[in-house]
């Protein structure tokens, strides 16, 4: 399943309480990142799948939960193209990730990835009115 599901990303109304709600629950550290415009309250979990409290843009919304990320390598198009193909809508395109040094300047994505490319993602909305990720490196 670790190569299925490569992410999670639990939405926040407010981030600061959330990230003091999840750190407090489950005594877990995490770095703040900002991806794409966005922070990011990213799980210091070692040797497992990991995930982040995500700002959310429209905090009036109550349309989507948490998200769940799929791997989509070798080629996210063809999945893309399989999401519509199904029944499901994209909701964002295919979409580099940038900024890989959280806000303090403390912790960074790991140097040895390709020209410092941490990868791309993309939303789309499933069959059933979901909202899920797909992940890629290339």
């Amino acid at each position: 399943m670790a190569d299925f599901i490569t992410w999670f990303e639990i939405p926040t109304k407010d981030f600061d309480r959330a990230h003091t709600f999840y750190r407090n629950v489950f005594n877990k550290q995490m770095d703040i990142f900002e991806f794409s415009g966005i922070r990011h309250g990213v799980f210091k979990l070692e040797g497992q799948l990991t995930g982040a409290i995500v700002e959310s843009k429209n905090k009036d919304s109550d349309q989507y939960g948490p998200v769940i990320f799929f791997n989509a390598n070798p080629d996210m198009s063809e999945i893309i193209d399989l999401v519509k193909e199904n029944g499901g809508k994209v909701l964002q395109p295919k979409t580099l990730i940038t900024n890989t040094r959280s806000a303090d300047g403390m912790a960074e994505i790991p140097k040895n990835l390709i020209d410092g490319n941490i990868g791309y993602f993309s939303y789309f909305e499933d069959s059933e009115g979901n909202k899920m990720g797909l992940y890629s490196n290339s």
